[in-house]
């Protein structure tokens, strides 16, 4: 499967984190990263989501780097 990323654009620049670490720092929950789960418990009447919610969000693996130079190596 190809390595999938989160980001977010802020103040220092696009951030990404590698959704494999992710899931990793949130190994007794669900994987943080996720409104496509949100969306589709709307579209099935669902009123919640289980979801983890961390308490400082870990640090970015890449600041100010554009998606297209992120390793997509294959995972697994």
């Amino acid at each position: 499967m190809r390595k999938q990323y989160h980001f977010r654009r802020t103040e220092r620049g696009l951030l990404a984190w590698d959704v494999d670490r992710l899931a990793e720092l949130s190994r007794d929950g669900r994987v943080m990263d996720g409104m496509h789960r949100i969306c589709r418990a709307l579209v099935e009447g669902r009123e919640t989501v289980r979801a983890v919610r961390s308490e400082v969000d870990p640090e970015p693996d890449y600041v100010d780097v554009a998606p297209s130079d992120l390793p997509y190596g294959s995972s697994g």
